[in-house]
């Protein structure tokens, strides 16, 4: 179910991307011509919420919901995926700051990986029990 779940998110946020932005350098490695892209408004606070922020939050909640089957078992390794999950984001937007990472830093992607993060931690108390429990 999970893994339906996340395929599922995952394939929105490809859509978006693949539709609505302008090209992205995933597409271009990848050699993916996507044609004709959709003009938007982004002057618009939804149309951006909708073009820009949504789709990193649908990937970032993809793969806190993957990591939900390193929670099983708690060993060090587990927690060390958990914890690479969960940063992972937030690594990336600061390489972007640096210019390790290419791609462009923005405010408004690291509200939008805090913001997913607090609704799964809200939803998924496997996690937050983990990384609040004892090793054992």
């Amino acid at each position: 179910m999970i893994l339906s779940v996340t395929t599922l998110l995952l394939l929105i946020g490809v859509g978006i991307y693949f539709f609505f932005r302008t090209p992205i350098i995933a597409f271009s490695k990848l050699h993916i011509d996507s044609g004709e892209y959709i003009a938007c408004n982004t002057n618009n606070p939804l149309v951006y919420f909708m073009v820009f922020c949504l789709p990193d939050a649908l990937w970032y909640m993809s793969l806190l919901l993957v990591q939900t089957f390193f929670i099983e078992e708690k060993g060090w390794l587990n927690r060390f995926l958990v914890g690479v999950a969960i940063s992972l984001p937030f690594l990336l937007e600061t390489g972007q700051y640096f210019g390790c990472v290419s791609g462009t830093f923005d405010w408004f992607d690291i509200i939008t990986y805090c913001l997913t993060l607090i609704i799964f931690l809200l939803c998924s108390r496997k996690i937050f029990l983990l990384l609040h429990s004892k090793q054992s």
